[in-house]
């Protein structure tokens, strides 16, 4: 059997993920967008939540909003924490956060001054390179990320961890329509080409800086595994390492949510970065 990749331990154990499942499920029915297509559904709401509550950070940086559910969620998950949202297509945010600053350019972009960096947690859902996204959070000395696209090899729009993991590099999907690939091409000769659709060969040297770079990769553990992926085909361990489901079959209403939207899982990790001591706050 192939396992996925980890790194360290995490700060929490299986045990105490299945404990919180059913107060996560009641908070889920009060959600403000009952039906977030294209964004996080009930398994990697819970994960994201249950990371936040964990870790309790003082600060959230959501880079990638989409409709603005998991905003509500870590307003739910961490209520004193400072929010900063970045969503450079702010027009369609159906639930915007009082508390929350929002932000339009892109993460690396702005200037994150005056952060507490150890006790922030930067949670990525924009569908970029995650590996150029860590290594700018390890530049900026953030600690604690969370990747919520993190596609197996040969899958997916954008390279992830567990590519890099598995040191299979990344061939972005190409377009379909004709429209699509001018564009992308007209992108290309202007220098202009998006960084997700940027070719990453195979190789072994991302996968080395990870494990020099890293105190914790940790890949969630699907709620409910069913036969097939997301892409219709069989889910097995070989082409989709993955870590053992939390359950194996329904036997209470409330996990109904979670096995409903099984398929949607995609290997979300939580990831901490080894601190830089000029960055720890003092005690």
């Amino acid at each position: 059997m192939n396992r996925p990749a980890s790194i360290g331990q995490a700060p929490w154990t299986r045990e105490q993920m299945l404990a919180q499942l059913q107060t996560f499920a009641s908070l889920y029915e009060a959600r403000p967008i009952e039906h977030n297509d294209g964004g996080m559904l009930a398994p990697h709401m819970f994960m994201a939540w249950f990371a936040a509550r964990c870790l309790r950070p003082k600060v959230i940086i959501e880079s990638g909003v989409w409709l603005g559910q998991g905003t509500w969620l870590f307003e739910q998950a961490c209520p004193e924490a400072e929010l900063y949202c970045i969503e450079p297509a702010a027009d369609r945010i159906a639930y915007r956060s009082k508390r929350a600053s929002y932000f339009t350019r892109d993460f690396s972009k702005i200037a994150w001054k005056d952060l507490p960096l150890s006790e922030t947690l930067v949670f990525f859902d924009d569908h970029q390179n995650a590996f150029e996204r860590l290594t700018t959070c390890k530049k900026l000395g953030f600690v604690h990320i969370l990747f919520e696209d993190n596609y197996p090899p040969a899958r997916g729009d954008c390279y992830s961890l567990k590519m890099a993991l598995m040191n299979s590099g990344f061939s972005p999907p190409r377009p379909t329509s004709f429209a699509g690939q001018l564009k992308l091409a007209l992108m290309s000769l202007l220098g202009a080409t998006p960084p997700n659709s940027r070719k990453v060969p195979p190789n072994d040297a991302d996968s080395a800086y990870l494990h020099q770079n890293v105190d914790v990769y940790y890949e969630f553990p699907p709620v409910f595994k069913t036969k097939s992926t997301r892409w219709h085909d069989c889910w097995d361990d070989e082409r989709y390492p993955t870590p053992d489901p939390l359950l194996e079959s329904v036997t209470e209403e409330y996990q109904r949510v979670f096995f409903e939207d099984a398929r949607t899982y995609n290997w979300m990790c939580y990831v901490r970065l080894k601190e830089d001591p000029r960055n720890t706050p003092p005690t």
